[in-house]
């Protein structure tokens, strides 16, 4: 039978969706070990590359047929279709109870997916089993450090003490959306439709994905633990920037999905919502970017889909930043003094502090000024 009909052979299918990346494929590759070994069935999509990164998979596969250790590989080429499209591909030729996705220029350090499947053993198959992740900083390069990521206790309940609820847990949506650091059961997928947007390159497509299988799962398992590497620039910069209307346009659909959920009226997830929203925004107000009419327009759409009551209850938001959010929609109301805002602020220094120390502390706050920030020479 195929996979479409919910015949499964594997544990956990991995998408690995593959373009251009000669550099880093071989150490992604080579990190997936995992304790399930042949139970572990491993998509590598060839979405067009022009470099050597089909040859790169090809001899990984050889190596993979003649140890039983290692993963069941398969290798699928196809045109050049962006992220989502790739990673559909995979989860259409997918049998595994669960499907996760490794993206081929991070790594893993550890069995990432043998833990998460035992997880998902232990709390009798829920919908998602969610993980932290590492944050590789600066990579490659003299700077590089490995810290903890945001989601990290926040005191979202952990498997041990029974499965969570993204009502009872709306943290798990607030931060970056890392897909790749959870595994997602695929009758659930299936039967809630939930796939990625297919469009050109990496496209953001997989916020509004996290969004819907946050939404739409009965049980979700979490560990603090974590086994992804996610290589980054250092805290701070902003790939909202480099997409502005990518980034707008994906917060909306991320609404769409809260909207049409049965936390639509839930603050918690309303408040990690806005709480993206107003991230998203804070890069592009005051930034080249927002001259683009498509992007003051969309900034527009974003302010007006964030309610009142909620966009002024955000203690992590500036009196300043909900004054311009009350113009942009054309609102009255008390945006509070700056005591709660500077409170939030030491909470989070504290926190970073606490969870990566000093110096990711100050990077958060922007404290540090780095070769790149300094002016150029005339």
């Amino acid at each position: 039978m195929s996979s479409e009909q919910g015949t499964t052979r594997h544990a956990v299918s991995v998408a690995v969706p593959v373009y251009n990346v000669e550099r880093y494929l071989a150490q992604c590759l080579d990190s997936i070990q995992s304790s399930l070994g042949r139970r572990l069935q491993l998509i590598i999509v060839d979405d067009g590359s022009t470099d050597a990164s089909r040859a790169i998979a090809e001899r990984y596969a050889e190596r993979a047929g003649a140890d039983p250790s290692l993963p069941d590989v398969e290798i699928v080429a196809k045109p050049n279709g962006g992220y989502g499209s790739a990673v559909n591909a995979a989860l259409d030729r997918a049998d595994g109870t669960y499907v996760g996705i490794v993206e081929p220029d991070d790594y893993l350090d550890g069995d990432l997916f043998g833990e998460l499947y035992a997880i998902a053993v232990e709390t009798d198959l829920p919908d998602v089993v969610k993980s932290t992740y590492k944050r590789v900083w600066m990579p490659d390069t003299p700077d590089q450090r490995i810290w903890g990521s945001l989601l990290r206790h926040r005191g979202v309940r952990t498997w041990e003490r029974g499965c969570t609820t993204l009502g009872e847990s709306p943290e798990l949506v607030r931060w970056h959306p890392s897909v790749w650091s959870a595994i997602y059961r695929r009758d659930f997928l299936r039967e809630t439709n939930t796939r990625f947007i297919e469009a050109p390159g990496a496209g953001w497509v997989d916020n509004p994905f996290v969004m819907r299988a946050m939404c739409q799962a009965q049980r979700i398992a979490f560990t603090d633990d974590a086994w992804y590497c996610y290589r980054e620039d250092r805290p701070g910069s902003s790939s909202v920037t480099k997409a502005p209307t990518l980034s707008l346009a994906r917060w909306l659909q991320m609404a769409d999905e809260v909207a049409a959920s049965r936390w639509s009226a839930d603050e918690g997830v309303l408040a990690s919502l806005a709480s993206i929203g107003f991230r998203y925004a804070s890069h592009l107000w005051d930034a080249p970017e927002a001259e683009d009419s498509q992007v003051r327009e969309l900034l527009t759409r974003v302010m007006n889909a964030i309610p009142k009551h909620v966009a002024l209850a955000l203690d992590d938001v500036s009196p300043a930043a909900k004054q311009r959010y009350l113009a942009m929609t054309r609102q009255d109301g008390d945006v509070g003094g700056a005591g709660a805002y500077r409170l939030a602020m030491l909470r989070e220094l504290l926190y970073s502090w606490r969870e990566n120390g000093l110096y990711f502390a100050c990077e958060r706050a922007g404290l540090h000024r780095h070769a790149a920030d300094a002016p150029k020479p005339r």
